[in-house]
């Protein structure tokens, strides 16, 4: 997504219209704002797995969620050109989120987390 955000704050930098409809120059800020914080959000959620938070295991299935979603919407739509991104898109996002319920995970976020009041060096 922020790479998404840098092509079209490229293109409305040389003056293209890419991404939005038309060349609203307001249309391509709020596009580029909301691409960047959505961004910036899965990189915080990747942080937080990579750490094994466990307040980002609930985010990342959403992600994965909206993901199989768009995947299967783009698959379905009837347009050949289509089918393929959207697989792309759906087959990770379903491994997604099987994974995240593989006991192995259970188990080492289980393991992880320590309790309020537990002495970290026992």
């Amino acid at each position: 997504m922020l790479s998404y955000a840098f092509i079209v704050t490229i293109s409305a930098v040389t003056g293209g219209s890419y991404g939005v409809i038309g060349n609203s120059t307001s249309a391509m800020v709020i596009e580029i704002a909301i691409f960047v914080v959505l961004g910036l959000g899965l990189v915080m959620i990747a942080r937080g797995w990579f750490r094994m938070s466990r307040w980002a295991r609930g985010p990342f299935i959403m992600a994965q969620l909206i993901g199989l979603l768009a995947g299967i919407s783009f698959a379905f739509s009837g347009a050949s050109e289509q089918v393929l991104p959207g697989l792309i898109l759906a087959v990770p996002s379903a491994l997604g989120i099987i994974l995240s319920f593989h006991p192995v995970v259970l188990r080492t976020y289980s393991d992880s987390y320590r309790r309020p009041g537990s002495d970290p060096t026992q």
